[in-house]
């Protein structure tokens, strides 16, 4: 089929081409014959409010995006205004809660003070010195209160007493403080199941155990982990019974007539806060001494 049309408008290509000719002469002359009034009037009213439209518009967009930026800056500086409240609020909420952890730091300590002997000083931990050589915790108390040289330091950790060290350094308004890590630290101590005696020394705050040492051999069979030991009270500078620490291992040496130790102490001495100084049993110690800043003025003699 498509080689006979083909075949067709090649044979009558004139004929169609008049014919054609013709068809489009006659649609010319349908539009001729209608009503074409052109109005440049309303033709130029139309173009300008095309463009007053299309002008009108792009203000209008313009005018929004302004407005937009306006209320996103508005918005970003009340978000920073938000948050400013929001870490003001969090910084308030943390010291409130450290307020009230130190006023139940503070009321556990009262009521073990109120119910401490006459011989016990109370006082703060507020500094602390660890090097190789010599380590101190520094107290506010000091002569003034009653503190003197050689006095042990206990203090309480939940429901536990344990021993913390000795005084060494006393001045009017503060002390410092061996405490029981530290090597020249030595007690007189004993294994309070077996009442088994020996010496009991620090080895350095990085190593975390004391040990103990000068325990009979024969006490091997009878000593166990976990079994505590206390202060024996022998030498006179510690009081007898305050809990030192747990055995953690038991060492028996070759060539050694004695038993080495080592004792986990009962107290951790990174949470240290408060401590009591204890004084020979039967002496209280003499009321604070008011410094000259707080003490009373003295009154004018009259004329």
């Amino acid at each position: 089929m498509p080689g006979l049309f083909e075949g067709f408008f090649a044979r009558h290509r004139k004929g169609a081409t008049l014919a054609a000719l013709v068809l489009v002469s006659l649609v010319c002359l349908m539009i001729s014959n209608r009503t074409l009034v052109i109005k440049p009037k309303e033709i130029g009213l139309s173009v300008a409010g095309f463009f007053q439209r299309s002008f009108t518009g792009l203000f209008t967009w313009f005018g929004d995006t302004a407005g937009s930026i306006g209320q996103l800056r508005a918005a970003r500086e009340e978000l920073a205004a938000a948050r400013a409240r929001l870490e003001e609020m969090d910084q308030a909420t943390r010291e409130v809660l450290e307020l009230r952890r130190q006023n139940a730091a503070l009321k556990e300590q009262l009521d073990f003070a109120q119910n401490l002997p006459p011989e016990r000083i109370a006082a703060e931990v507020i500094a602390r010195d660890t090097d190789n050589l010599f380590s101190t915790i520094t107290l506010n108390k000091g002569s003034r209160q009653g503190v003197k040289k050689g006095m042990p330091v206990v203090a309480w950790q939940g429901d536990i007493e344990g021993l913390v060290g000795k005084v060494v350094l006393v001045g009017p308004g503060s002390s410092q403080v061996l405490p029981l890590y530290d090597p020249q630290c030595i007690v007189s101590a004993r294994v309070d199941t077996t009442r088994d005696e020996g010496l009991v020394a620090g080895q350095g705050k990085d190593r975390g155990t004391l040990v103990m040492n000068y325990v009979k051999k024969i006490a091997k069979d009878n000593i166990g982990y976990g079994d505590l030991v206390v202060s024996s009270g022998l030498g006179g500078v510690y009081p007898k019974g305050i809990n030192i620490g747990r055995i953690r291992d038991i060492t028996v040496p070759a060539y050694e007539t004695s038993l080495v130790l080592q004792v986990q102490p009962i107290i951790d001495f990174d949470r240290l806060e408060y401590l009591f100084l204890v004084g020979p049993e039967g002496e209280a110690p003499p009321p604070a001494v008011p410094t000259p800043a707080s003490a009373a003025p003295t009154p004018a003699a009259k004329p």
